[in-house]
Formats: C-alpha cells, sequence, structure tokens
C-alpha cells in the first residue's frame, strides 16, 4: 500500500524539477518568493521545500495546469497532494 505522503513529496519533487528547469517559472517563483538563489538552494535541501513548491504551483489555476501538462500529474493529483502536504482540507 503507498503512503499518502510519500505520494505527495514524490509529486512535490517531481514539480520541483519541472519548475526548476523551466526559467519562466523559476524566474516567477523567485520573483513571487522574494528568495535569493542562495536560499533558494538551501530550500532545496532542507525539509520545507515540498510544500513551498506545491503553494507556489497551487496558487494559479494556470500554473496547476501548465505544470500538470508538462509533468504528466493531474491537476487533482496537484491540489491533492498541496492540501496534504500542507494540512489544507
Amino acid at each position: 500500500m503507498t503512503n499518502p505522503t510519500e505520494t505527495a513529496r514524490d509529486i512535490a519533487d517531481r514539480l520541483m524539477l519541472h519548475v526548476l528547469g523551466d526559467p519562466e517559472l523559476l524566474s516567477s517563483l523567485m520573483g513571487r518568493s522574494g528568495i535569493t538563489p542562495d536560499q533558494l538552494r538551501a530550500l532545496v535541501n532542507g525539509p520545507d521545500i515540498h510544500g513551498f513548491i506545491l503553494d507556489f504551483v497551487a496558487e494559479s489555476d494556470d500554473r496547476v495546469m501548465q505544470c500538470a501538462d508538462a509533468t504528466g500529474i493531474s491537476a487533482a493529483e496537484i491540489g491533492h497532494a498541496a492540501r496534504l502536504l500542507n494540512r489544507r482540507d
């Protein structure tokens, strides 16, 4: 049986790789969050990255759909992962 939290983290990891590989999304992430490249590097290696990246993707329906199309993860799965890891239902 698959652990829902691990599944949500796997989704966040896939989204993170997509965001970091897309210059437009990466620029938006940096601009909206106000973090520096050094802070982003530290965050990527820390425990809060999953919630952070899911919050960023989930804050815009257009971004959710873009990421869903690019990664093959459904919009519903992205929303569920964001709610699960950030304890919002």
